[in-house]
């Protein structure tokens, strides 16, 4: 079971989901992430933090064979599109934010439900979601 951690400043989202997507304490993610979070902007390297955290971000053949794999949405496929392959499974997505003008979110996605660290307007219903990236995490990881 999913216990959602909210927001303690501005641009701790991704601490946060990672906190929710580890099962770990926001500190303790805090703490192992070091650098990865820069407290001014927010989540720099997504896959730094999560390689911190435990997780296998590795790669054979050019093809992601780790715990998660990293997708960018292009400017050809549709947000709806690209929101529909995290349908089922566990991931990190970056949308755009509710409450800041031309920023990003990160929201933790567990497969059926939508948790959104925010303490002021949030996202409920995954239809609403326009991802611009998605952290795809494997079965069982």
């Amino acid at each position: 079971m999913v216990e959602l951690v909210r927001q303690r400043c501005l641009t701790d989202c991704g601490v946060c989901c990672l906190a929710m997507a580890s099962g770990r304490p926001y500190e303790d993610v805090l703490a192992a992430i070091g650098d990865a979070y820069d407290p001014e902007k927010g989540m720099r390297y997504t896959g730094d933090a999560l390689k911190r955290l435990g997780f296998a971000y590795t790669f054979e053949n050019g093809e992601a064979v780790g715990d998660i794999v990293v997708r960018r949405r292009g400017f050809e496929i549709s947000p709806e599109y690209f929101r529909a392959m995290a349908w089922g499974r566990r991931a990190l997505l970056s949308v755009p934010s509710l409450n800041r003008e031309n920023a990003w979110h990160m929201i933790y996605w567990d497969g059926r439900h939508v948790f959104d660290p925010s303490t002021a307007r949030t996202y409920t219903s995954f239809a609403d979601l326009k991802p611009e990236e998605l952290v795809l995490f494997r079965e069982g990881s």
